[in-house]
């Protein structure tokens, strides 16, 4: 067996966006793969006969975009265009292979939706400040220029986002023709179409000032024309849409127990308003973290009169099945990670990952699970992948925590070895039992690496998960508790040479245990906040994010703000501290990183500060691949320097 390296993740495959075809026996999904040449993510389509269960590749361009089915045998795709401000698409011969011109819709498309003959449902982002009297050349021109007038003001991966909105329209393709549904203030968020394609619902929010999460649910009757709300804004959060046959599913929450940490309950809409179907208690889709997806899938469909829906529950995420009068067995269990469905008949397709694999693609077909694809079996097949080993513990609280524990490469009973506490983001995220890159390349460094799910984590119900005004208490005991519990179970680790690293909410956590104790010897603060104070008027979630966590804003709540700060502790740091960050991380802005790393160097603390240019806070999972490299080779640099 050979040792991973940070190169193993150029090999791997990423599947997502799997859809069937509602024409024929086939379906239809992408798998992009790393370029280190162009340094950036190269794409196909790949196709699946469900009468063969042969896959077939369909493009080699690398340039796929979104698509969906158009008709029989043809796929509609979006393709790169030559003006920023706009959306191609081409029409793909599923046989043929050929791809020929379809049409251009005038704004940056999110989606796109079928809906009958050559008319279209489209959801575009548009920006309502921009003049569309302008000639291309002073629209470039103003670009130099950024009005901002509203909160929020910028959104990771996406940029400034004030005056956009997410907005619906009806194309007609025949005409060109675009008739736009939601008023100019509305930002629109998830969508439902009925089967007979005559009503669509979805979510929204109208804001000129500060946008929050207590949406509205519209209803627009396509025969007539008709737009009516159906729920007013500021009572509910509402989330993911679904029709199974004429029945509208609606994920939602009164947010009335716990606050934003409650999981949204399912109802079903009715003439008399909504009725509640289930009682729910955790995350709809998938919220276990790894570093080896990319892309997007869906997690609801329709299944034989039923709710189809992925569930985060402990360290698996799998299917579970509703209908209107309750829960219903689930169709299948997994003992993994379900990222994305599509539904065929009686079959399930579906995007997983099991313990220690990458991505397939599964069949369901209503009896046995069975894998499809084998697209990732040769990245592994002679590699070393460090099987975690369950460690939960009860802690001081007699509260029950899931851990576990990575061997090293070439591991032998009477050596003693450094070992690594890695810690996941969120900070309502989960580790699971999936295969992730970053901790398997270094446990064949020769780390010990361990991992757990404290309280605040996913998995375990809205109470387990809620840490409002918490932050840095119970976490922070459950992160040291679980650690003694390791070094007891594995008396091979050297607890002279524990390293820290964590992203996010994990960066945080860094953050505040380099504060709070001198028992690691060397950290790594991945894209990190450091002061819920400085981070209220910065973070593209701030304003919402650090009011509801915090249990303050800076005007009410400023000496609780900055007891739960890890800045306010950076005079007790001890720790050699490498701090990662990029330029254009929005939800944990470049200054949170600069004021943890000022205040370090500031009390003559080691410590150092690698910036990444075109980068947000995505680096670890969907950065570029040379950038993916680098992040892996620094914090590879900093934990051989300080515990070697």
């Amino acid at each position: 067996m050979q040792p991973i390296v940070k190169e193993d993740l150029l090999s791997y495959r990423f599947l997502s966006g799997i859809a069937a075809s509602p024409f024929e026996e086939k379906a239809v999904f992408s798998v992009a793969v790393q370029d280190t040449k162009s340094n950036t993510y190269k794409t196909n389509l790949y196709c699946l006969d469900l009468a063969t269960e042969k896959v077939e590749k369909l493009t080699s361009h690398g340039k796929s975009g979104a698509f969906l089915f158009n008709g029989p045998g043809v796929l509609l795709c979006q393709k790169k265009s030559k003006k920023p401000y706009q959306t191609d698409y081409e029409y793909f011969h599923l046989d043929s292979k050929k791809a020929e011109p379809a049409f251009t819709i005038p704004y940056p498309v999110n989606k796109l939706e079928k809906l009958y003959g050559s008319l279209y449902l489209v959801n575009a982002d548009v920006d309502i400040n921009r003049d569309e009297t302008l000639s291309d050349a002073e629209q470039k021109a103003e670009e130099d220029y950024i009005k901002i007038q509203e909160l929020p003001f910028w959104d990771n991966g996406v940029g400034y986002v004030s005056g956009h909105r997410d907005t619906l329209f009806l194309f007609d393709s025949a005409t060109g023709s675009l008739q736009r549904l939601t008023d100019l203030h509305l930002s629109v968020g998830n969508v439902a179409v009925s089967p007979d394609k005559e009503d669509l619902y979805f979510t929204g929010y109208t804001y000129t000032q500060a946008k929050y999460d207590r949406n509205a649910l519209y209803h627009y009757h396509l025969p007539q024309g008709k737009l009516t709300q159906v729920i007013p804004q500021g009572t509910l959060r509402i989330g993911q849409l679904q029709f199974v046959d004429k029945t509208l599913f609606v994920a939602a929450s009164y947010c009335d127990k716990l606050g934003g940490t409650e999981k949204n309950d399912w109802y079903t809409l009715t003439p008399d308003g909504l009725k509640k179907v289930l009682d729910n208690d955790y995350t709809i889709g998938c919220n276990i973290s790894t570093d080896c997806r990319y892309g997007r899938s869906a997690a609801l469909g329709a299944y034989q009169g039923g709710l189809l829906y992925l569930s985060t529950y402990g360290k698996v995420c799998s299917p579970k099945l509703l209908n209107a009068n309750g829960e219903l067995p689930a169709p299948f269990s997994f003992d993994g990670a379900v990222n994305g469905i599509a539904v065929k008949g009686q079959n399930i397709l579906f995007i997983a990952m099991k313990k220690g694999e990458l991505q397939e693609l599964y069949l369901f077909d209503g009896k046995a699970v069975r894998q499809i694809t084998q697209m990732n079996t040769d990245a592994l097949s002679d590699k070393y992948v460090g099987q975690p080993e369950y460690c939960g513990f009860t802690n001081s609280q007699g509260t029950w925590i899931d851990g576990w524990v990575i061997r090293p490469f070439g591991y032998q009973e009477g050596n003693q070895y450094p070992a690594l506490l890695s810690m996941h983001g969120g900070p309502c995220v989960a580790w699971g039992e999936l295969f992730v890159h970053e901790m398997q390349m270094l446990a064949s460094m020769g780390y010990f690496v361990f991992f757990c799910n404290p309280r605040g984590s996913d998995g375990r119900g809205a109470k387990f998960a809620d840490i409002k005004n918490k932050y840095g208490t119970v976490d922070f005991e459950d992160f040291m508790e679980f650690t003694d519990h390791v070094l007891e179970c594995y008396p091979q680790i050297d607890s002279g040479r524990l390293g820290v690293l964590g992203g996010s909410y994990g960066g945080f956590m860094t953050n505040w245990i380099i504060g709070n104790t001198t028992r690691f010897a060397a950290a790594v603060s991945q894209r990190s906040f450091c002061n819920p104070i400085s981070d209220f008027g910065n973070s593209c979630i701030g304003y919402t994010f650090d009011a509801k966590e915090f249990a303050a804003t800076p005007w009410n709540g400023l000496d609780r703000m900055w007891d739960h700060a890890p800045l306010k502790y950076a005079p007790n740091v001890k720790t050699p501290t490498l701090f990662i960050h990029s330029l254009e991380d929005y939800n944990c802005p470049l200054s949170q990183g600069f004021e943890m790393f000022t205040a370090l160097k500031y009390h003559g603390v080691t410590s150092e500060m690698v910036l990444f240019k075109g980068e947000n806070h995505e680096l670890s999972r969907s950065g570029k691949p040379l950038h993916r490299m680098r992040r892996l080779a620094e914090i590879s640099r900093w934990f051989e320097t300080y515990l070697k």
